[in-house]
C-alpha cells in the first residue's frame, strides 16, 4: 500500500512537470480547434424534360420561349396612314376623348417611350392637325416625342431589341373592332404585322398572330369575317410553307393563331360561338391558343357553362389567363394567386394542354382611368417574383404583357425615367368627375353634382394630379427588356432558379 502511494506520487509530479514545461505563464491553453466551414448550398437550375430551340432555326413549339405581346397600335399624323391622319383620328392610341394634350382623359398613355433611338420621331402641338394636340414638356424644356408603328424602322428597332436582349419573339395583337371591317384600322395594322413578319425573319424572333375578339359577334364583325381575315394571313405569308415565313410560331406541327377573350362574360359572344370558330380555324390549318379568364378552371355562367367552357379548353393547344388588375402585389401573388397556377399547370399537363403563365411588370392605366391605382413595379422584383413562380411551379412557356403597352404602364420595352418624363399639367384647368355605378368618366369646364355620379366624385384635373410613370430612376431605360431576357435564361436552365435575378 506505502508503495503504491509513492508510485501515485512520482506519476503526478512527473504529469505536472510535464503539462508546465515551456509554459513561462504556467497556464495550459489547448489548441485552437478549427470549425469545419459550412459549404455554400449549390445553386439549382430549371431542367427542361424536352428539346430546347436553338439559334437560326424554326420555332416548331411554344415549350422553352419567352413571348410577349405587342399591341403595335400607335400612330402619328403623317406616318403615312390614313387612319392616323384626319383630324379625328390623329395620333392613334395616344389621344383619349379625340386629342393628345396634357392632363388626364387627354391622353392615354401612361409612360413615355425613350425615343432615343428612333429613326423617325413626332411632336405632338407641332405635327399634325392644329388643335388636336399641344405640347408635352420635358424637364429640360424640349418638347417630347413619340414614334408610330406604322413606320418600319419603328417596328424593326423593336425586333432588334428582342435579338439583342435574348427575348424569344411576339404575339402580335389584331384588334378585332379595329380591323374586321374597318378599312382604316385595317390598313394599320396590315402594315404593322408586314413590318413585324419582316423583322421575324431579320432577327430571327418568333412571330404568331393573336386576335383580341372584343367586338366578335358584333354588327358585321362575325365568324365568317373573322375566318376570311386569318384565311387572308395564312395566304399572304404562306404560313404552310416554312421556306417563307421561317420563323412564325408552329405548335404540334401548324402554325400557331391565338384568340384573345374567351370565358369573359362581358363580352358579346358565347361559348357555342367560340367552340365553331375554333374548329372553323382549325380545318383552315392552325394549331390555337387561347387567352382565358384568370378562373377558367372553376367559371360558369349561362354564356360558358361549366362543362362546355372546359371542353373548349381541352380543344386548344395551348392556353394562357389574363392576370393584370388580378393582383398587385409580391404578397398577393405568393398567397393567393400561387397556389392556383399551380393548380392550373397540373389540370393542363393532365389534360394534354400547354399552359403559359402570364407575367407583368406593373401597371397604371390612370390617364384613361383616374380611379386606378398604381401597380408599382418595384424596380423589377414584382415582374421577377412572377416569372420565378411560373418556372418553378413547373411553367414550360412564358407570355409576358406587354411589350409595347404604354396606355396601361405594363411595357417592357424602354420608357422613360421617372425623373424625366414630360410634364401632363394641362394648358387650361377642368373638372374631372367619374360615376361609381357606370364605371365612366367625364371631363368638362363646369363641375358635375356629386349627387348625380352615384357614389362617385367630381374634382379638378390639377387636385387629381396624374402624372406619367417611369422606369425607377436608378435603372437604365432597358432594364425590364433585360429581366425578360433572364428569365428566359432562368426558363432554359442557363441561369440559377432563385427568386432575385443575377448581377448585370
Amino acid at each position: 500500500m506505502k508503495q503504491n502511494k509513492i508510485n501515485y506520487w512520482l506519476l503526478g509530479t512527473l504529469f505536472l512537470g510535464l503539462v508546465a514545461c515551456g509554459d513561462d505563464k504556467g497556464d495550459y491553453i489547448p489548441p485552437a480547434i478549427e470549425e469545419p466551414e459550412t459549404p455554400p448550398a449549390e445553386d439549382v437550375y430549371n431542367k427542361p424534360d424536352f428539346e430546347l430551340h436553338e439559334d437560326g432555326k424554326p420555332f416548331d413549339t411554344y415549350r422553352g420561349l419567352v413571348m410577349a405581346g405587342y399591341q403595335g397600335w400607335f400612330g402619328a399624323p403623317g406616318d403615312g396612314c390614313r387612319h392616323s391622319n384626319s383630324d379625328n383620328t390623329a395620333w392613334y392610341h395616344y389621344r383619349e376623348s379625340e386629342v393628345f394634350k396634357p392632363g388626364v382623359l387627354q391622353n392615354s398613355i401612361d409612360m413615355w417611350p425613350d425615343m432615343s433611338e428612333y429613326e423617325k420621331r413626332y411632336t405632338p402641338g407641332v405635327d399634325g392637325p392644329k388643335g388636336r394636340s399641344s405640347k408635352f414638356i420635358l424637364p429640360n424644356g424640349e418638347a417630347a416625342q413619340v414614334y408610330s408603328a406604322y413606320d418600319e424602322s419603328s417596328v424593326l428597332l423593336h425586333f432588334k431589341w428582342m435579338k439583342e436582349y435574348g427575348i424569344d419573339g411576339v404575339f402580335m395583337q389584331r384588334f378585332v373592332g379595329e380591323v374586321i371591317n374597318n378599312p382604316d384600322g385595317k390598313d394599320h395594322f396590315d402594315m404593322v404585322l408586314k413590318h413585324a413578319m419582316k423583322g421575324s425573319n431579320q432577327f430571327q424572333r418568333a412571330i404568331s398572330v393573336m386576335y383580341d375578339l372584343g367586338g366578335f359577334m358584333e354588327g358585321n364583325r362575325d365568324e365568317s369575317a373573322l375566318l376570311a381575315d386569318a384565311k387572308s394571313i395564312m395566304d399572304t405569308y404562306q404560313l404552310l410553307d416554312r421556306n417563307q415565313q421561317k420563323y412564325y410560331l408552329y405548335e404540334d406541327g401548324k402554325p400557331l393563331l391565338a384568340l384573345w377573350g374567351v370565358g369573359f362574360d362581358e363580352k358579346p359572344f358565347n361559348a357555342d360561338q367560340i367552340a365553331n370558330l375554333i374548329a372553323a380555324l382549325k380545318e383552315q390549318g392552325w394549331s390555337i391558343m387561347l387567352g382565358v379568364n384568370d378562373d377558367w378552371r372553376t367559371h360558369s355562367s349561362s354564356k360558358w357553362p361549366r362543362a362546355k367552357y372546359t371542353d373548349i379548353v381541352k380543344s386548344a393547344n395551348v392556353i394562357f389567363p389574363w392576370f393584370v388588375g388580378r393582383y398587385g402585389s409580391i404578397e398577393v401573388y405568393n398567397n393567393h394567386r400561387k397556389p392556383i397556377i399551380d393548380a392550373d399547370i397540373q389540370w393542363c399537363k393532365k389534360n394534354g394542354v400547354h399552359y403559359a403563365p402570364h407575367c407583368f411588370p406593373g401597371g397604371a392605366d390612370l390617364n384613361m382611368h383616374p380611379n386606378n391605382s398604381v401597380m408599382e413595379r418595384l424596380g423589377g422584383r414584382f415582374f421577377w417574383e412572377q416569372i420565378y413562380g411560373g418556372i418553378k411551379l413547373g411553367a414550360e412557356m412564358i407570355y409576358v404583357a406587354m411589350f409595347d403597352e404604354i396606355d396601361e404602364g405594363t411595357a417592357i420595352f424602354k420608357c422613360l425615367n421617372k425623373s424625366d418624363v414630360p410634364s401632363n399639367v394641362p394648358e387650361t384647368d377642368y373638372y374631372v368627375w367619374y360615376n361609381k355605378a357606370k364605371g365612366s368618366y367625364g371631363h368638362g369646364s363646369s363641375p358635375k353634382d356629386e349627387s348625380q355620379l352615384e357614389g362617385g366624385w367630381c374634382k379638378k384635373a390639377s387636385e387629381l394630379n396624374i402624372v406619367f410613370q417611369g422606369v425607377e430612376d436608378d435603372l437604365p431605360t432597358d432594364h425590364y427588356l433585360w429581366l425578360t431576357g433572364q428569365a428566359r435564361k432562368m426558363l432554359r436552365g442557363e441561369v440559377p432558379l432563385k427568386n432575385a435575378w443575377p448581377a448585370r
